[in-house]
């Protein structure tokens, strides 16, 4: 702040040289975030796995845990065997983008795990019951868990590489949840 003639305390704009510095000391650390992820062959976002950065990545998979009394299904959205009509298939799988995929289901048991490292699960649903999904955007102190809606048996949701989703039992409800680190 610098006081005019006029007596009155204005506050002084930066030299634009240095504004330029801070935009470079912005982008440049963007860049190298951003040049960590890769696409992989689901379409989603996943960290490198350590090759040419030599960064050790967060989770590159997706992992769900069937903690309800019922079965559940998960999906490869990588096989031709069965069709999966999925409610989110964006990027960031947080994005209404209805898609019929070709897909690989598999029957996930009550109090089962499905996913893990080298083992990447694209999605879930119940074959016999609707659900509830709640799903976490932002991170750190951002982190906020949105309620999607309840979807019906049958509707699928992606997960992507660095998501973990959860399904526990509400009464006679089956409630999701989907995070990331």
């Amino acid at each position: 702040m610098g006081k005019t003639n006029t007596g009155i305390w204005v506050e002084r704009t930066r030299p634009r040289r240095t504004l330029r510095r801070t935009a470079v000391g912005i982008a440049v650390p963007m860049a190298a975030v951003a040049s960590l992820l890769v696409l992989t062959p689901s379409g989603t976002a996943a960290a490198d796995q350590g090759g040419a950065s030599g960064v050790a990545p967060a989770a590159a998979y997706g992992e769900l845990r069937n903690n309800t009394r019922w079965t559940m299904e998960y999906a490869y959205f990588s096989g031709n065997a069965h069709r999966c009509d999925v409610w989110n298939n964006s990027l960031t799988a947080r994005k209404d983008n209805w898609k019929n995929l070709p897909c690989e289901q598999i029957a996930l048991k009550a109090g089962k795990k499905a996913g893990g490292p080298g083992d990447d699960v694209d999605g879930f649903t119940f074959e016999d019951r609707a659900y509830d999904l709640y799903m976490q955007f932002g991170s750190g102190d951002n982190k906020k868990m949105k309620y999607m809606g309840g979807f019906k048996k049958g509707v699928w949701t992606k997960i992507t590489d660095i998501d973990n989703a959860r399904c526990e039992t509400l009464g006679s409800v089956a409630r999701c949840y989907v995070t990331f680190p």
